[in-house]
């Protein structure tokens, strides 16, 4: 774990989300977004001093009415762990961070080719991080990469 310093942390909602920390010393940690490590980390953070950045998503049209839910469900409560540990927070809207990062394509990019721009500007940034879910894996997970590129726009902004 990060020792206590002032460290730039985002998490990014959805099922394949995940929370990014950066130290003032630029060690980086990267966790899946699960419930139980989400609490457990909130309960550390709220000991420290700390600038945390969620980014502001909504459901789409696309989604349907029962993921749509589910994917609310989990966006407040982690407003919720974060506000019951006394942890501050900003919310951030996509465009804002993805701009600012060079990650934003127009309208005509696919999902996957936005997700491919995610990963390959946060590996330009961050070369020796590991993007991968698991040791298991073999392709690099743009939820890492998208945690990773906010918790780097908060610690620049925020």
């Amino acid at each position: 774990m990060i020792a206590d310093e002032e460290i730039h942390r985002h998490i990014d909602p959805g099922s394949n989300g995940a929370i990014a920390m950066i130290a003032e010393d630029g060690t980086v940690e990267i966790y899946g977004l699960f419930d139980d490590m989400l609490i457990m980390l909130c309960r550390d953070w709220a000991f420290d001093e700390c600038i945390c950045a969620v980014e502001d998503v909504s459901s789409s049209p696309q989604m349907g009415v029962k993921s749509a839910f589910t994917f609310g469900r989990g966006f407040g409560f982690i407003q919720g762990v974060l506000r019951s540990n006394g942890i501050p927070f900003s919310l951030v809207k996509p465009n804002r961070w993805k701009v600012e990062m060079g990650c934003n394509l127009g309208k005509q990019y696919t999902t996957k080719q936005k997700k491919d721009k995610d990963i390959e500007v946060c590996k330009r940034l961050y070369p020796t991080i590991s993007l991968k879910r698991t040791p298991k894996c073999r392709t690099d997970d743009d939820g890492f990469a998208d945690a990773l590129l906010l918790a780097t726009f908060a610690k620049r902004r925020l």
